[in-house]
């Protein structure tokens, strides 16, 4: 099952909401962003703010008890200085989190998780789904590394004149990097991370926050981020 349910949500008809975020590529496009400069946005995003959400994720799938979930909420919140973009976290953990529960409408830590959560970040309810299903920690990391560097491929098919094909390309080329980000084969890898005890690391990405704010004032705008 756990294959199955990595699959399923990482598809994009997956009910998440993530069609409507960009992963920041939009507010970077409006600042002069070019095709040519994606590929190198996305490695980007993936060792600072992938890297600490798929470690989030990681420990998230490690967790047994509710209030190691709602503790690293607050880790995940000291690590997103933007409102907005703790915001549209919050819209996507939620809206996988509401799906999950129709999938397994028995799980407790699902349940209360979604009762008492404030928050609910998008890696940590990653994760959280991640362990009902029985995905592995080092497998949770991967898929939140994964979906983080697929959206703004996506993102940038309808922002930019690029092919799809193109877009998807991308991430073919990223598989190596996405792997050692994920498994803790290599420098920075994350996916040993089993618990709260596993201290996700903590980037700062200054540039993607300042642009956050404009774009949540920006008048038109495909994507909430």
């Amino acid at each position: 099952m756990a294959g199955v349910l990595e699959l399923v949500l990482a598809d994009a008809r997956t009910p998440s909401g993530g069609h409507a975020h960009s992963g920041g590529l939009e507010a970077a496009i409006a600042e002069g962003l070019t095709i040519t400069e994606v590929p190198g946005y996305i490695r980007a995003r993936l060792r600072t703010v992938g890297r600490c959400e798929a470690a989030l994720a990681a420990c998230a799938a490690g967790a047994g008890r509710v209030a190691e979930l709602l503790a690293l909420d607050l880790e995940a919140a000291a690590r997103t200085p933007s409102e907005p973009l703790r915001r549209a976290s919050g819209q996507l953990g939620r809206g996988l989190l509401r799906t999950a529960c129709t999938w397994w409408p028995g799980d407790r830590l699902l349940s209360g998780y979604r009762a008492q959560s404030a928050l609910t970040p998008r890696p940590v309810a990653l994760g959280a789904i991640a362990r009902a299903g029985g995905v592995a920690p080092a497998e949770a990391a991967r898929l939140s590394l994964y979906d983080d560097a697929a959206t703004v491929a996506a993102a940038a098919v309808k922002l930019l004149p690029v092919d799809a094909a193109v877009a998807s390309g991308w991430l073919v080329a990223l598989a190596g990097e996405l792997e050692g980000l994920a498994g803790g084969g290599g420098a920075g890898g994350v996916g040993g991370a089993g618990g709260v005890g596993a201290w996700p690391p903590s980037t700062s990405t200054p540039l993607l926050d300042r642009r956050s704010l404009a774009h949540a004032r920006a008048d038109r705008r495909l994507f909430v981020s």
